[in-house]
């Protein structure tokens, strides 16, 4: 049976490897859009934005999720309130188409 501390070391550094290849791999697309963009004439366009998830993520973006869901299965078990809402959507989509 291998030592568990050789495994874990090996794993380590398996995914140290993985990780700099990804960085290196983004770091040449990084340079080859500015290279383009140069070549082109194009101003480079790219602001970098922090890593927070698919969109903005953690806690807060959970709760929403949570709430949305919740708010849905309500409506969707009450016909009457289900209808009330889909025409309350219906009208404001027709606003909001109008102007």
């Amino acid at each position: 049976m291998p030592d568990p501390s050789w495994q874990a070391m090996q794993q380590a550094q398996q995914a140290q490897q993985i990780h700099q290849n990804h960085v290196r791999h983004h770091r040449e697309a990084h340079d080859m859009a500015r290279a383009h963009a140069r070549h082109t004439g194009a101003p480079h366009t790219h602001r970098p934005v922090p890593h927070t998830g698919a969109r903005g993520g953690g806690l807060p973006g959970l709760l929403v999720l949570i709430v949305i869901v919740g708010v849905v299965v309500y409506v969707a078990r009450d016909p009457e309130l289900r209808t009330a809402v889909g025409n309350f959507a219906r009208n404001l989509l027709a606003h909001v188409q109008s102007k």
